[in-house]
């Protein structure tokens, strides 16, 4: 295609990419639903800044360009997102990699259901020395459908995954000793979905 047709070479390269990484993405997923049922989800912990990884994460998510459902139709949009974080670092003890992957994942699924206004990230410290992050957007909030089962696998309204996400992200929250939940805005459209994780700063 990229010989026959070189002046749409970029569209081709483009989608090329996009399928590439959805597709390592989900090899990815179906991997740490294995290695979690199997009891080998293993974490490699560390002190870091949270809001420095938040808003790397939030940064790299601005930069590329999405997908989301508009009218029964397919659209690309670049997402609007705002980080709200206090002046002090949040200084956390976890798997840094394993912490981003569940940041990606929802700020992934807030893309994809919203399609205008802007996603509201926030890191407040929360109860018994603890840390809460949240993604909240406004999009069509989560289906009554599939709110007991949010976080099983294979739990999805969407026909861009297949509802892994939330479910490897609950098993790395409670592996850090957290909590994660999700639930729809009140007087407003949209949904938010939060984390704690033991605040290493409160503890000393």
């Amino acid at each position: 295609m990229l010989s026959m047709y070189p002046d749409s070479s970029q569209d081709y390269l483009e989608r090329l990419s996009k399928n590439a990484d959805r597709l390592y993405t989900l090899i990815s997923d179906l991997l740490d639903v294995t290695r979690i049922e199997i009891g080998m989800l293993k974490l490699a912990k560390d002190d870091f800044n949270l809001i420095d990884i938040t808003r790397e994460a939030v940064n790299d998510i601005k930069r590329r360009t999405h997908l989301s459902t508009k009218n029964n139709a397919r659209i690309k949009v670049k997402p609007k997102i705002k980080l709200i974080h206090p002046s002090h670092p949040i200084i956390i003890h976890a798997d840094k990699h394993r912490i981003t992957q569940v940041l990606f994942n929802l700020l992934d699924n807030a893309i994809k259901f919203t399609n205008s206004g802007t996603i509201m990230v926030s890191i407040k410290p929360d109860v018994r020395n603890f840390v809460r992050i949240s993604v909240k957007d406004n999009g069509k909030g989560i289906d009554t459908r599939i709110q007991p089962k949010l976080f099983e696998k294979f739990t999805t309204m969407s026909d861009a995954g297949i509802g892994l996400g939330l479910f490897i992200s609950k098993k790395i929250i409670s592996a850090h000793g957290g909590s994660i939940s999700g639930k729809n805005n009140e007087n407003a459209r949209g949904a938010t979905f939060s984390f704690t994780l033991p605040n290493s700063i409160a503890k000393k």
